[in-house]
């Protein structure tokens, strides 16, 4: 019997291990502009947007927060990174890591948090020209000007890729 328990542990210990990590990626671009300022904040309308992005990640245990430098794309994820539960008695102050979109890589977001789900807030151009970079191949085209409810969400498991556009 001793070496009955010994194989299960065994068994399960590979099974385990066999396991491959998923990272996530959800892409999104920035809510709708309050103007046309360089850096504008969002109008009601992209507040309002904001908030369902809030609640469409409900429950995506979502670990890091990727942003512009602009007001639009870092107020547009605020209301997901409140959104998540967090250990009682324990303080949160929103972590997100801004970034440039000329340098940004999906290759080294994945490598850096591997079997995480990240979210990304960028803009009309540079979310596909990222996303294509990644895939290496021209597959998304830019966001037109009055679009704002695409996702992209980028899937990794060991070495296969899925992708897709969601409309919400």
């Amino acid at each position: 019997m001793k070496n009955f328990y010994l194989i299960i542990a065994f068994l399960i210990f590979f099974a385990v291990q066999g396991q491959e990590a998923t990272t996530t990626i959800y892409l999104i671009r920035h809510a709708e502009k309050a103007d046309d300022s360089a850096d504008s904040e969002l109008s009601e309308e992209g507040k309002v947007r904001a908030q369902k992005w809030a609640d469409y990640f409900k429950g995506k245990q979502i670990k890091t927060f990727y942003a512009t430098r602009f007001k639009r794309t870092i107020l547009t994820i605020v209301p997901t990174s409140v959104a998540f539960d967090y250990s009682p008695g324990t303080t949160h102050r929103m972590q997100y890591n801004n970034y440039d979109p000329e340098t940004f890589t999906l290759n080294e977001v994945f490598e850096k948090h591997n079997g995480e789900s990240i979210l990304v807030a960028g803009h009309s151009n540079t979310i596909p020209k990222t996303i294509n970079s990644y895939l290496g191949k021209e597959i998304y085209k830019d966001i037109p000007e009055n679009e704002y409810g695409n996702l992209y969400i980028i899937t990794v498991t060991g070495n296969k890729i899925t992708h897709e556009l969601v409309k919400i």
